[in-house]
Order: C-alpha cells, then sequence, then structure tokens
C-alpha cells in the first residue's frame, strides 16, 4: 500500500522505518482510506485513495478541514447526531466510530460512510469506511478487533516515537560543535520486532557532508529474546548482558575505526533517555578537545529536554516535570520506571538539601549526565537517581566524591522505594 508522510515540524528527517505490514493488514479487511492526526491534529500520514472520499486528505492538511468536511457532507437529519459524535470524540476515548448517512449525490456510489477514530496521547488515527448497506460497513467496522486494533497500535506508536526522536535529533544536530563536525557525527540505534521475541536492530548515522546534515542507515545484527522494553543503555561496569527488563545492553565504549580509537560519548535527554552517540577520534580530544566535548555533553542533555516538552508520546512525556533547574520532584517514580522498568523501587536516590546560592551549580556539575536531577525550589532540596549504583557504592563512593566538591549538604542514600514511602 502506498503511504504518504512527513517530518515533524522543526525536524531534519521524518522516521526511516513508516508502519508498514499492520496497516496492508489493515487496508485489506477496511480499505486504504486513512490518515495520522498528530498532536494539533494535523495530517503527517495519509494514504492518497482518501483523496477520493476527502479532497483535503492531504499532508498538512488537519481534523478542523475534516470537521468542515463531515459537517458539508452529511444529510440535514444527520447534523445533530455528527454534533455529538465530535462531543464524544473530546472525550479522548481510545476508539470511537459511527455511520453518517451522506448528502443524496454527495459522493458517488456512497450513501455511508463510517467513521472510526483511534485515540492516542500523540493524537488521532482516521479510518473511514464508504458504503451504501449499513450492516455491511458496520461489519467493516467490527473487523478492527481487540487483537488486530493492538498490533496497530503498537505499531503507529512506534512510528510516532521514532518520528519525535528524530525531531530531538534536529536539535542536537543544531547545537553540534563546529569543531567536530568533519571529525564525527551522531548514531543511534532503532530496533524493529520480529516474530519469536527477536528485534531486528538498525543503525542510524548522521554526518555533516556537502555543507548539510545527512543521515544513513545500516541493517544491523538481530537480537534474541528481547522484550518489548526494546534497546536500553547501560554504563560501563555494570553489569553485562541484560537489564532487569530483559532488553539488550548498549554499552559506552572506545572503538576502532581504521587505525584510530574513537570513544563514544552517549548523548542523553535530561539523563533519561539515552537518544545516542557521539563517536570522537582520540586525536580531535587532544588540546582541550575533551572538556569541550564534556561540556556540550552535559548542556545538550538539557535543552534536549527542554526542547522534548512539546511532544507527546509516551517516549518523551518525562519531559513534562523538567524546569529550569531540574525535574519536579513528583516526577521521581516515573522516571525511575523508565530508567529501569523492572527493578525501579531498588534505585538509589542521593537527596541533598541546597545551602547557598552556588551549592545547586555545583552538584549539577558534579553529577553524571546519566543521573537524572531533581529539584524542589520550595524545599531547597534536590535529589540524584543514581544509574547503574548499588546503595553500597553510593554510601562509599558517591557520598564521598560530592561531600568532597560541593557545599550542599548531602544526605545519606536511600532506595526509590524507601524515599516515596517516607513522603
Amino acid at each position: 500500500m502506498i503511504l504518504s508522510h512527513k517530518p515533524l515540524k522543526g525536524a531534519l528527517f521524518g522516521s526511516a522505518f513508516p508502519p508498514g505490514d499492520e496497516l496492508e493488514d489493515l487496508a485489506k479487511v477496511m480499505g486504504s482510506n486513512m490518515a495520522l492526526f498528530y498532536q494539533s491534529y494535523e495530517v503527517i500520514l495519509s494514504a492518497p485513495s482518501l483523496r477520493m472520499i476527502w479532497p483535503d486528505g492531504v499532508l498538512g492538511s488537519n481534523i478542523d478541514r475534516f470537521r468542515s468536511f463531515m459537517e458539508e457532507s452529511v444529510a440535514p437529519a444527520e447534523k445533530m447526531h455528527l454534533k455529538e459524535f465530535w462531543a464524544l470524540l473530546k472525550e479522548e476515548r481510545t476508539l470511537s466510530s459511527d455511520l453518517f448517512l451522506l448528502r443524496s449525490g454527495f459522493l458517488f456510489d456512497t450513501s455511508i460512510l463510517g467513521i472510526i477514530f483511534l485515540g492516542f496521547p500523540w493524537g488521532r488515527f482516521l479510518v473511514i469506511l464508504p458504503g451504501e448497506d449499513p450492516a455491511r460497513v458496520r461489519e467493516q467496522s467490527a473487523r478492527l478487533t481487540e487483537v488486530s486494533a493492538k498490533a496497530l497500535r503498537s505499531s503507529l506508536d512506534r512510528w510516532v516515537e521514532d518520528m519525535e526522536a528524530e525531531f530531538v535529533v534536529t536539535k542536537l544536530l543544531e547545537q553540534f560543535p563546529e569543531e567536530f563536525l568533519s571529525s564525527s557525527g551522531f548514531s543511534r540505534r532503532m530496533g524493529l520486532p520480529l516474530p519469536e521475541s527477536r528485534m531486528q536492530v538498525y543503525e542510524l548515522y548522521y554526518t555533516h557532508r556537502n555543507k548539510r546534515w545527512q543521515r544513513d542507515v545500516i541493517e544491523g545484527e538481530v537480537v534474541e529474546g528481547v522484550t518489548s522494553s526494546g534497546l536500553t543503555w547501560k554504563r560501563p561496569g555494570g553489569s553485562a548482558g541484560t537489564t532487569t527488563a530483559g532488553s539488550p545492553v548498549l554499552r559506552e565504549r572506545g572503538i576502532r575505526i581504521g587505525n584510530e580509537v574513537h570513544i563514544r560519548f552517549s548523548v542523553f535527554v535530561g539523563g533519561v533517555y539515552p537518544l545516542g552517540e557521539i563517536p570522537v577520534p582520540i586525536s580531535a580530544l587532544a588540546g582541550g578537545g575533551l572538556v569541550r566535548m564534556n561540556r556540550f555533553i552535559r548542556e545538550v542533555s538539557s535543552a534536549l529536554v527542554s526542547h522534548s516538552q512539546s511532544l507527546t508520546s509516551s517516549h518523551f512525556r518525562f519531559s513534562r516535570f523538567w524546569t529550569e533547574s531540574g525535574f519536579s520532584m513528583a516526577g521521581i517514580e516515573e522516571i525511575a520506571k523508565i530508567v529501569d522498568p523492572g527493578n525501579w523501587r531498588n534505585l538509589i536516590l542521593l537527596p541533598f538539601w541546597e545551602t547557598g546560592p552556588q551549592s545547586l551549580a555545583e552538584v549539577k556539575a558534579s553529577c553524571r549526565v546519566s543521573d537524572p536531577f531533581f529539584y524542589d525550589p520550595a524545599k531547597n532540596m534536590g535529589a540524584l537517581l543514581l544509574r547503574d549504583c548499588s546503595e553500597w557504592h553510593a554510601r562509599n563512593v558517591v557520598v564521598r566524591h560530592f561531600r568532597q566538591r560541593v557545599s550542599a549538604h548531602v544526605e545519606s542514600p536511600m532506595t526509590v522505594g524507601r524515599f516515596l514511602s517516607g513522603q
């Protein structure tokens, strides 16, 4: 099936992995008249055949235009019925569907339109079922069973999340240090599920060539025994193999390319979501290059989470807790579940109390970029969520590290579960 799609506004690239098989299966039983409305309900994916029914059903159109089309097309007796349908749609249901009688002769060989909207945190997916027989259109609509809708939802969620990842990557590329443009770039991984709990991994490389950013997609390995949580990141020295969720581990490491060793710097969104890596040759890190790259990695982590606050998929929902000073303390549980879904209660928090105007900045400057930073200005307190860190290591190494470097009062570490139960 032919699909038209476009990047999110402000993104250099769209997803390299448009939804395919699930939409093909849907089209076989319900036809190909479909469109995806993102956020403010702009069309970013549609089937060209949709225009035969809805002439404005093209990329860049919006749900208001579809509403105007429906109000113009339905029979006068259906106006109130349609108004009630729009009211139900505002309730953000996961599934809304209905049938509408059209004005005589409005569409050729079509007197009824079945309308199905699937609701998502990021927008809506529309399917239109044209027909003459109400019973047959209802039968078609009923074919979107819970099982088939689940597979479709998973496919669309994954595509939108990858579109949003490209939006965030664009911000990173826009701020990329000029001194590293010719020697480095950015890479990230994307995993697509296969049968039997396997995943096909793809490597995406972004390089600055011919005065512009270009993207290359390379098919990588097939990973066995993958859970729905997908690819994850783990710090060097952490346990090898899998996380508690059973996901394949991405390790920060040095690699040899040709005759030169490159150091991979992990890029995080607010210390929570590992976006990808910047491989830099050692030769480019001499003469202060290492300090400048580390500074960029830290600064861009905050810039990316702030940039992500406009996104609405579950992938980036954690960014709504972000403030200029760090994450709100109200986001500790949700963010801990992202960092380690299977063992989040046992993750270690390091609380601290602000003691002066510089103490907050000192903690930020001394923490690892992969450790989310939380702050409550009303209480002048905050906490670091320590990724891949045991309570013993936190007590005997991390606490000592901070107490030697910051003027803030550093408390004893505790688990997330213990902290939340004491609130």
